[in-house]
């Protein structure tokens, strides 16, 4: 085996083990955009200070996980974060305890996950069509 092979096994190895989401909207822009890939690691103590942070929470309102920024923790309903879009005027309308905090982003690759946002879509099927025809089939042949 060799080294290209390993380093495939360990980048699509490392998907599954290491958590990350997609920025699927604007509300974080200029911090994050469409499309950016974010690496989380869990979040410390329980009521600890992650405000200035970008974390992902997940809201039951909108049955959907949220990329924004803590602004400012609520200890007078049992430390619970207020969160808040970079890009948005105000706060988020609710604030989110600590059991819903998934994570703090660490890492950003910018525009690494567009391809997942869009794989529904047809412009994502074309996308795929094209990579097999220019690289896999030619990668097959070759090898033959």
């Amino acid at each position: 085996m060799d080294i290209g092979h390993i380093l495939t096994i360990l980048i699509l190895t490392s998907l599954f083990v290491i958590p990350w989401a997609v920025v699927s909207s604007y509300s974080m822009e200029p911090t994050l955009e469409v499309g950016d890939l974010v690496v989380m690691i869990p979040p410390s103590q329980p009521c600890s200070s992650l405000v200035g942070h970008v974390a992902i929470y997940y809201s039951p309102e909108f049955n959907d996980y949220i990329v924004h920024r803590v602004i400012a923790i609520n200890n007078a309903q049992k430390c619970t974060y207020v969160f808040k879009g970079d890009a948005n005027p105000v706060p988020d309308p609710y604030s989110v305890p600590y059991g819903n905090i998934v994570g703090v982003v660490v890492l950003v690759i910018p525009q690494l996950g567009l391809l997942s946002l869009s794989y529904r879509t047809f412009t994502a099927a074309l996308y795929i069509l094209g990579l097999i025809i220019l690289v896999i089939i030619p990668a097959y042949l070759l090898d033959k």
